[in-house]
């Protein structure tokens, strides 16, 4: 095994072992100490972004600006291009995705640069090696859901534009449930800007409830078959769920700090909103997963 196999070995390996977030910097300085080359930059986004995640090493020297005037050759998915003096540059967007990777690298003056094509192919590998990292990330919520945690729902990192960065398994098989292709470079719906700050928000869409956080540049999107609880305010949900669990009117009031009428009352919009009358109804409601709820 030669040095470049070693090194992409060894970025499939960090890939592996943490979140996607911190293989982005791990494996910069791979690059770099692997390379000779004094820092480098990675950015990541999607074709009609103008922002997207930028990771540097060791420290900031470029801007998302500055990487973007960086264009592939036209007919061209992988390409090696000219930065500046002493500087690599190497610009990647995968096949059958919206993506667009940018990866600069700085050497010193009397190191001799990698070759071209040993920058192509770590710079791709690189870039794959990132996918399965996110991969990773977002299959979380398809091993909870299997072990019976419904309310997880399934996972997606996208864009603000809808570019998807990695998808589940899961949330790919609730759009192709509503029609859309589950491998679509983007989603088949747009983010409203209501979800899209810092605080993220939750949204309906096409018969999905759907949850929004911001995840560094882009969003980890949350997605499922509505539940009983939706129609619910948030006190409300939590009354339910504590009605569900045993508990008395009088101990829910104690533990919310709140009248024993006010919980009677929530009670009772809670059997209207859910169109039932009894305790046990609620139960079994709540004990639904999304796929059995009409």
């Amino acid at each position: 095994m030669d040095s470049t196999d070693v090194l992409i070995n060894l970025l499939y390996c960090v890939a592996t072992d943490g979140d996607w977030q911190s293989y982005r910097g791990r494996a910069l300085s791979l690059l770099c100490e692997r390379l000779g080359a004094t820092s480098g930059a990675w950015s990541s986004r999607g074709i009609k972004s103008s922002d997207g995640e930028l990771t540097q090493h060791p420290q900031p020297f470029v801007t998302q600006a500055a990487l973007s005037r960086l264009v592939l050759p036209k007919g061209e998915c992988a390409a090696v291009v000219e930065a500046a003096p002493a500087t690599v540059g190497f610009v990647y967007s995968p096949p059958k995705t919206e993506l667009f990777h940018t990866l600069v690298l700085n050497f010193p003056a009397r190191v001799k640069r990698p070759e071209d094509a040993i920058v192509s192919r770590v710079g791709m590998h690189l870039c794959a090696a990132g996918i399965l990292s996110m991969l990773q990330f977002v299959r979380r919520d398809d091993w909870l859901y299997s072990m019976g945690r419904a309310n997880r729902g399934s996972a997606a990192l996208v864009d603000g534009n809808g570019t998807v960065f990695a998808v589940s398994g899961r949330f790919r098989g609730l759009l192709e449930e509503l029609g859309h292709s589950g491998d679509a470079p983007r989603l088949p719906f747009p983010l409203p800007e209501h979800v899209l700050g810092e605080e993220g928000g939750e949204l309906m869409e096409g018969g999905l409830h759907l949850r929004v956080a911001r995840c560094g540049a882009i969003y980890l999107l949350h997605a499922r078959k509505p539940l009983p609880l939706d129609a619910l305010s948030p006190r409300e949900q939590e009354i339910a769920r504590a009605l569900s669990n045993g508990k008395t009117l009088k101990s829910i009031a104690r533990q919310y700090g709140i009248a024993v009428s006010t919980v009677a009352n929530h009670t009772t919009r809670i059997y209207r909103k859910l169109a039932i009358y009894r305790r046990e109804d609620l139960i079994e409601l709540l004990h639904m997963k999304p796929s059995t709820v009409r």
